[in-house]
C-alpha cells in the first residue's frame, strides 16, 4: 500500500538551521555540522552559501557540533526535533580559533497545544520553571500549536500554558534523563 504523497511522516521532523557570524551577522558558508543522537552520529552536513542546512531527523533530542575555519567550535546540547514539524534554529559563531566548553547534558520538551476539538492553539505562551527557580524556559506556540523548548536541564518543573493573562494548563513535569525528547501534547478546555 502506498502512502499519500501529502501525508506527513510524524516520526521525522525537519531541523532548519542558519549559522551566522556573531559579530557581523554575515552567514557562515561551508560550516560542518554533526548531529548526534543518543551518543551516535546521525549525520554530517555542510552549511550552504547562505549559512543554512536542513536535516530530516527522527523525533528526538540532538547535540549539534558546528565547526568552521576561523571560528570557535560550537557545541549545542539538547536541540529538540518534533515529528511532523519544521524547526527553525539560528546560531551565532564566534570568530577565533579553538573550542568552547561543552556545557551540561540536556534535553528538550516539545509537543502540540490543542483546543477541545483538536485544533492547534496559536501564539500561546509555554513556560517551564524549575521548582527551586534555578532555571526557566519560555517559548510560544506556532500557527499549528507546536512548541519546542531546547536545552532543558534535568529537574522538577512546573509547566504553564497561557493565553493572555489566563493560565490554560498547569502540570508538574519531572525531567530525569538527558538526550531524550519529552513529548507533551496538551489539550486545553478553554481558549
Amino acid at each position: 500500500m502506498l502512502a499519500d504523497e501529502n501525508e506527513v511522516d510524524e516520526s521525522f521532523g525537519t531541523l532548519h538551521c542558519t549559522l551566522l557570524d556573531r559579530r557581523s551577522s554575515v552567514p557562515v558558508a561551508g560550516a560542518r555540522v554533526t548531529c548526534v543522537w543518543r551518543d551516535e552520529r546521525v549525520s554530517v552536513l555542510n552549511a550552504d552559501g547562505r549559512g543554512t542546512f536542513v536535516a530530516h531527523l527522527p523525533e528526538g533530542v540532538y547535540d549539534l557540533v558546528v565547526s568552521a575555519r576561523g571560528y570557535l567550535s560550537l557545541f549545542v546540547r539538547g536541540v529538540g526535533v518534533l515529528g511532523g514539524y519544521h524547526q527553525p534554529v539560528v546560531r551565532g559563531l564566534i570568530p577565533g580559533e579553538g573550542q568552547t566548553p561543552e556545557g551540561e547534558p540536556s534535553t528538550a520538551v516539545a509537543g502540540y497545544v490543542r483546543d477541545r476539538v483538536g485544533r492547534g492553539v496559536p501564539d500561546a505562551s509555554v513556560h517551564v520553571n524549575e521548582e527551586r527557580n534555578a532555571a526557566s524556559y519560555t517559548t510560544r506556540t506556532d500557527a499549528h500549536g507546536a512548541y519546542i523548548l531546547h536545552g532543558v536541564l534535568p529537574g522538577m518543573y512546573d509547566l504553564v500554558i497561557r493565553a493572555g493573562d489566563r493560565a490554560l494548563v498547569r502540570e508538574h513535569l519531572a525531567i530525569a534523563h538527558v538526550k531524550e525528547l519529552i513529548r507533551r501534547d496538551l489539550r486545553v478546555i478553554q481558549t
